[in-house]
């Protein structure tokens, strides 16, 4: 029996993500979806799925979802809307689709640099090779392809240090943010506990900022 938990992600792993297969594009699902993928059931609510593809396949990928989104049209009371966007610093372009005016599926770019594989956000970092092979997961009833565990896991801490460095909040993240519960669920007890601590520095010099 599929998860009620994420119930509105079933169309992105019954229809997008296949269609994407099918059109002969190796895509890697990352982020919350990535981190469940690694434990084997959903830890929470996530609102969408991230996926990356290969550079040379991002402008197929787009074929790819323009159709679904054309499939879906104004017809569909659930109102499928394809939109585009490009991260200022990086130059890296980003699809998205929402459905019922909310984001449920995204895809960016990764561009391969000699013998690593660059992720450009806010800042670029690199992966090994290991980022181009796909791992079959599934999580409760639900079947997609990400990268390897050892990836997944890189990215996410790469992902919580700029949360870290960027902190700008007078209260330390809730143990039940987003953040933190996946962590929980992937990393050891002393290295959690080290993520803790340095959000309550950060959230320290807020409170003594603005007080």
């Amino acid at each position: 029996m599929k998860q009620k938990l994420n119930e509105h992600l079933e169309v992105v792993f019954d229809e997008v993500l296949p269609a994407l297969t099918d059109a002969g594009i190796k895509y890697y699902v990352f982020g919350g979806i990535g981190i469940a993928g690694i434990v084997g059931r959903f830890l929470r609510e996530n609102k969408d799925i991230d996926v990356y593809v290969l550079e040379n396949d991002f402008n197929k990928a787009e074929m790819v979802l323009r159709r679904l989104v054309e499939k879906h049209g104004d017809w569909d009371a659930d109102t499928w809307v394809l939109s585009y966007s490009m991260m200022k610093k990086t130059r890296r372009p980003k699809l998205e689709i929402s459905i019922k005016g909310t984001e449920r599926f995204s895809v960016v770019p990764v561009y391969k640099v000699d013998d690593s594989v660059e992720f450009r956000v806010v800042e670029t970092f690199k992966l090994s090779d290991e980022a181009l092979t796909q791992e079959l997961k599934t999580v409760e009833g639900f079947k997609f392809y990400s990268p390897p565990n050892d990836v997944l896991l890189d990215m996410f801490r790469s992902l919580i240090e700029r949360y870290i460095a960027h902190y700008n909040k007078p209260e330390p993240p809730k143990k039940d943010s987003r953040h933190i519960v996946d962590a929980r669920a992937v990393f050891p007890k002393e290295e959690i506990d080290d993520y803790i601590r340095r959000f309550q520095e950060k959230a320290n010099l807020v409170q003594a900022k603005t007080s």
